[in-house]
């Protein structure tokens, strides 16, 4: 069985007291989802999701849970994805877009989320993961 393995994360910021979470479009297959990608060679999984988040939003983070979330799906192309989600705090708030991989990267409110989430596996992680963010 071939498997490939991702990183990401789940990131907020308070805008007057109201949490917005980061989200992109992705340009392959218009979906959205958070900022996420492959591991690489001698990467751990949280460097990967900082990494992936700043190359893909120009965001930085800091991880507040020492919970994270995992899917695993089976791609289209026959392979088993793992991905790992852990939930950061931003340390910055405006957004660079990676214009190769993405088409539009936002701050959204939580009923935004659940409404432009794709996949159902996405809305249950983030359900579960804003519920430890502290108020």
């Amino acid at each position: 069985m071939v498997k490939e393995v991702s990183a990401g994360a789940v990131v907020f910021t308070k805008d007057h007291e109201q949490l917005l979470f980061l989200m992109i479009q992705n340009k392959n297959g218009n979906h959205y989802s958070f900022p996420k990608g492959h591991v690489e060679q001698n990467e751990s999984i949280i460097d990967t999701a900082k990494r992936e988040v700043l190359e893909e939003t120009g965001i930085l983070f800091e991880i507040v849970s020492d919970k994270m979330e995992t899917i695993t799906y089976l791609m289209p192309n026959g392979i088993y994805k793992d991905v790992y989600y852990f939930l950061g705090e931003a340390q910055n708030q405006k957004i660079t877009t990676q214009q190769s991989e993405v088409l539009h990267a936002g701050w959204y409110n939580y009923e935004q989320v659940l409404t432009y989430l794709t996949y159902d596996n996405d809305k249950k992680i983030f359900v579960k993961m804003a519920q430890r963010i502290k108020k």
